[in-house]
């Protein structure tokens, strides 16, 4: 009996799925205390490779370690932010989605929304949701996205984001909030509290203590994505 089989590597994280990612770090954190590494490291190849675990033992081990070492090096990869791309839907229509274009006109509930999700790898689609909406129009590099309407809508679709989509949108937001929290974040919620000022003083002091409790999670979530390439991935 013939062990041929065809094995599709992605070249780079733009080849690589959400839900791939969301898939492996489930398994990462359920088994990175284990002192073998064996199953890890074969749940990398048969995850990001789309391969049963059974096919993966019936790779060459000269290809196996190469594999392994490209997609250590895929994922360690440092990415670039990307205002747009396209998604093919289960109706197979393919649709445009552009970053929020800009970030001081951010409404309270898409704030909110973004920091319930950005850091928690199991819901990392739906902040992608917020983020990144379908275009309603473009004209060179200018556009106009679509309203937010909550994480639901694109929810589910958002799992087919590239990974390096996702993963240099989420750095990117990091550093945006941590530059401009004192002013843009704490600006958005001046006005809120403003519109706001006839009702209790209680609800302006949440909204300060809101922000406050936001740039300390902040600073707790840059830790680990400093020690993202650390902990994340198979050295090889």
């Amino acid at each position: 009996m013939s062990n041929e089989f065809n094995i599709s590597v992605p070249s780079t994280a733009r080849d690589i799925k959400l839900r791939q990612w969301q898939s492996y770090i489930d398994v990462h954190n359920k088994n990175k205390d284990a002192e073998d590494t064996d199953f890890l490291e074969k749940k990398v190849i048969s995850i990001f490779c789309d391969v049963s675990m059974s096919d993966v033992n019936k790779i060459p081990f000269s290809l196996y370690t190469d594999i392994l070492a490209h997609l250590t090096d895929v994922l360690n990869e440092k990415q670039d932010l990307v205002q747009r791309f396209k998604l093919r839907g289960t109706d197979d229509v393919v649709v445009e989605f552009g970053l929020i274009p800009n970030f001081d006109k951010m409404s309270y509930g898409e704030f909110i929304d973004l920091e319930k999700y950005l850091f928690d790898e199991k819901n990392l689609h739906r902040a992608m949701a917020v983020l990144y909406r379908p275009l309603k129009s473009s004209h060179k590099d200018n556009y106009i996205i679509h309203d937010y309407q909550g994480t639901e809508f694109y929810a589910e679709l958002m799992k087919d984001t590239p990974l390096d989509v996702a993963l240099a949108s989420r750095v990117f937001f990091y550093r945006l909030a941590t530059k401009l929290g004192n002013y843009t974040m704490a600006y958005t919620l001046k006005e809120l509290q403003q519109k706001e000022a006839n009702k209790t003083d209680k609800l302006s002091e949440k909204n300060g203590e809101t922000i406050k409790q936001y740039l300390h999670s902040l600073k707790k979530m840059s830790e680990g994505l400093e020690k993202l390439k650390d902990f994340q991935y198979i050295n090889v």
